[in-house]
């Protein structure tokens, strides 16, 4: 059932008579981009198919051509990027620190020690000073 231009919101109606002008003036071209900029916008304010039966439009064709637009700065919609680059945080740079030990007999141990003392190296600088006696 068409509805009249009257019974549409100010907007769709005047972007139906739009398309209507453009049907009778150039019957048999491809519905030009700036038509479907409108036609998109105009479906995510009234609903795909509200829009698409005032203007005349296939509900699907309309339908992928919302999902598809990314809104651009400019408000236009573009095509996605053929490329997106993720950027992330750099990992943490683990300091190490150094552990020496020296012995009352002069010989000397020196430890890289990644973030926290582990219980190994307790252990380890027990049995050191304990050897080098």
């Amino acid at each position: 059932m068409a509805r009249r231009a009257s019974d549409l919101p100010g907007p769709l109606a005047e972007a139906a008579r739009r398309f209507e002008s453009w049907r009778r003036d150039r019957t048999g071209r491809r519905i030009p981009e700036e038509f479907w900029s409108l036609a998109v916008g105009l479906g995510r304010r009234y609903g795909v198919s509200r829009t698409s039966r005032a203007l005349r439009l296939r509900y699907y064709t309309l339908k992928e051509r919302m999902e598809s637009a990314i809104e651009a700065p400019s408000g236009k919609a573009s095509v996605p990027p053929a490329f997106v680059e993720i950027l992330t945080a750099p990992s943490p740079v683990v300091q190490t620190t150094p552990v020496e030990f020296e012995s009352p007999s002069g010989a000397k141990m020196r430890v890289e020690v990644n973030g926290t003392v582990s219980r190994g190296l307790i252990e380890l600088s027990r049995l050191f000073l304990r050897e080098a006696r």
